[in-house]
């Protein structure tokens, strides 16, 4: 592809480009994969629970974030929006929606019943190679526990889930399960950084119920599955936050 005509949007020195987007517009496959790259990376950094309830989400925050250029930026914004995981307020702003206490009730139960039938599914469908690629972020959740570094436990207990429901390989199901964890992310985030400060609590339902559904998974235990994955969703649903 010739690069006639195109030159890279200037990136915030914070935040190193993950790829070069022309602002010339006259290119619609590129405008078009710098829109969807934008989106995606935005919205991992929502499960993986970046942001907190109530905060406010400027344009010029989630362009400096992704380092992708404005408008891509504005786009996945757009989406981010319409997807519920923020709410448009004025000045080309979106904030993290507060969810009442019978809202957060409300979508943990329906997290507990997709997830735990997501979990169901995999253990009939995993293989010993998936086993041991969930064994490894698990191993690398332990580790960010016992380091206390929370990002990197969020980070992998995201992909963790998220892999679990590929596995399950149900596409309506994984849909239906990201459209809540897109709401819910915020609200879990905050439980489990009020419960790290609890000593030994943290540890103890970080990485024992993901241990107990690693363990149903090798035995190909669906029934066993569903309970480990029903305990973890329990443990940190959100619902003992103010």
């Amino acid at each position: 592809m010739s690069a006639r005509g195109k030159k890279p949007h200037p990136t915030p020195s914070s935040s190193p480009p993950l790829t070069n987007v022309p602002d010339t517009g006259e290119d619609a496959s590129a405008g078009h994969n710098a829109n969807t790259r934008a989106y995606s990376l935005l919205k991992q950094a929502v499960l993986s629970g970046s942001f907190r309830p109530s905060q406010t989400i400027t344009l010029r925050m989630v362009t400096e974030l992704l380092g992708l250029g404005e408008m891509p930026a504005r786009e996945a914004l757009k989406r981010m929006i319409s997807e519920g995981a923020f709410e448009a307020i004025p000045n080309r702003s979106a904030r993290v929606p507060v969810l009442d206490q019978r809202e957060i009730i409300q979508l943990s139960e329906l997290r507990i019943l997709l997830e735990s039938n997501a979990a169901f599914l995999a253990a009939q469908n995993i293989t010993l190679r998936q086993i041991e690629q969930l064994r490894g972020m698990h191993q690398g959740m332990t580790a960010a526990t016992a380091l206390g570094d929370l990002n990197e436990y969020k980070r992998l207990n995201m992909a963790f889930h998220f892999e679990v429901y590929r596995i399950a390989d149900n596409k309506p199901l994984s849909s239906l399960i990201e459209s809540l964890w897109l709401r819910m992310a915020p609200v879990i985030s905050r439980t489990i950084s009020r419960i790290q400060t609890v000593p030994g609590r943290f540890d103890e339902i970080a990485n024992g119920n993901h241990h107990e559904l690693l363990a149903a998974f090798q035995r190909r235990d669906a029934e066993g599955a569903r309970t480990a994955m029903r305990l973890d969703l329990s443990d940190i649903q959100g619902t003992r936050d103010e």
